[in-house]
């Protein structure tokens, strides 16, 4: 998959089949530390009590934050893209049956396959960026959400995400400072995933963003801001894992929480 011509959802899904088995392996190894120990349970805590709520999860992937929401007590839905993936949630959903729904189904389709005003909260744990057609996404979100409902979602944090990313490291090994550059580059991008942690190596294509635009394609979607949360770990938590070092210092990820803009009544 090259970065010479335009790509888009299909690139995307033979990305994530690719990578569904070590991607899998990483979740369910618990190597994913920087997922398990900070950013997922941030995302959780933003989305406060679920219990009894009508929860659609946007690119869920394996699985991993829909059966969050379903333990905490929620009637949860599940979509992604690639068939790979969802192999293993319905895999998982069967060893241990939670009443999750899955389905194969581009987000931005969402809207014609649910009822309008369904879902009381949707969430989408570090997805959103894998999507090419975000406006149509988050358009869909406007659609499906009650009066009152929230989006909650990660995405990779536009200051850190750049494309010139290198840690300046000192002649003791210990790194001194984040050298980014070119924050302004955005569109489509190539995640190597190619890190010592995993199984094997692949691909996957995103669409990197500023946060200027996150901002725009948030409001011309109907949606606005009602908090965003930049998770870190405790000190207690890098002195015994110290690879959390880094994420200690500078914000790794952005948790957008998102709802309907009032009408004009005010309501």
């Amino acid at each position: 998959m090259g970065e010479d011509r335009t790509l888009g959802n299909d690139d995307a899904r033979a990305g994530w089949n690719a990578g569904a088995d070590a991607y899998h392996e990483l979740q369910d190894s618990g190597k994913d530390y920087y997922r398990f120990l900070v950013f997922g349970p941030a995302l959780r805590e933003a989305c406060g009590d679920v219990q009894n709520l009508r929860v659609l999860d946007l690119g869920c992937g394996q699985g991993y934050f829909s059966r969050q929401m379903a333990d905490a007590g929620a009637e949860v839905v599940g979509v992604d893209l690639s068939e790979g993936q969802l192999a293993y949630a319905q895999a998982e959903e069967k060893k241990r049956p939670l009443g999750i729904e899955y389905r194969l189904l581009d987000a931005a389709d969402c809207a014609a396959h649910c009822p309008a005003a369904s879902f009381d909260r949707i969430v989408s744990c570090f997805a959103l960026q894998d999507m090419a057609n975000l406006p149509g996404v988050l358009t869909a979100v406007h659609s499906l959400l009650k009066r009152g409902g929230r989006l909650i979602a990660s995405v990779p944090h536009p200051s850190t995400d750049t494309p010139v990313r290198r840690w300046h490291t000192e002649a003791d090994g210990s790194r001194s400072a984040l050298m980014t550059d070119r924050y302004f580059e955005t569109g489509t991008s190539m995640c190597q995933w190619n890190f010592p942690r995993l199984k094997y190596h692949w691909e996957t294509p995103y669409w990197r963003r500023t946060l200027a635009d996150w901002s725009e394609t948030i409001d011309v979607a109907g949606l606005q801001v009602h908090r965003i949360h930049e998770p870190r770990p405790t000190q207690e938590q890098v002195q015994e894992h110290p690879n959390l070092e880094d994420c200690y210092r500078l914000p790794y990820v952005l948790i957008f929480d998102l709802g309907l803009k009032p009408n004009e009544f005010g309501a």
